[in-house]
């Protein structure tokens, strides 16, 4: 059973375009220094220095304010868990370079791998 959403989220538009995304989106990342920021690209969006974004709060937040664009139809949890998976990933150092910044994909990441380590952190809250 997925938990309530956060009193935050109430505070949003049901809808933002990308370019209001992004300005909300970069206003919270600009907190974990000065390269962490979201770029909107066709397929994803792409959080530059994700593995800096410590609080849980602010990933739940700006995943939330990636699902109100209308480019995915996934959830701010399941696109939180991909972002924590990478996270995860970066602490063990496990492909860091890679791991460093996370592209959340609109329809979810192609490689099998990263789509079950999300399901996986999706289904068990691990965030």
């Amino acid at each position: 059973m997925k938990k309530a959403s956060p009193q935050v989220f109430r505070t949003l538009p049901e809808r933002l375009s990308p370019s209001e995304a992004k300005e909300r989106i970069d206003e919270i990342l600009r907190r974990y220094g000065e390269t962490c920021s979201v770029e909107f690209r066709e397929y994803d969006a792409e959080i530059i220095d994700s593995y800096l974004v410590d609080s849980q709060a602010d990933r739940h937040l700006v995943c939330e304010i990636i699902s109100r664009t209308g480019l995915t139809d996934r959830t701010y949890e399941n696109l939180a868990a991909e972002w924590e998976v990478h996270n995860a990933a970066y602490r063990l150092n496990v492909a860091r370079s890679d791991a460093k910044d996370v592209s959340l994909d609109y329809r979810g990441d192609p490689r099998k791998s990263v789509r079950l380590a999300t399901a996986l952190f999706d289904k068990l809250d691990l965030e």
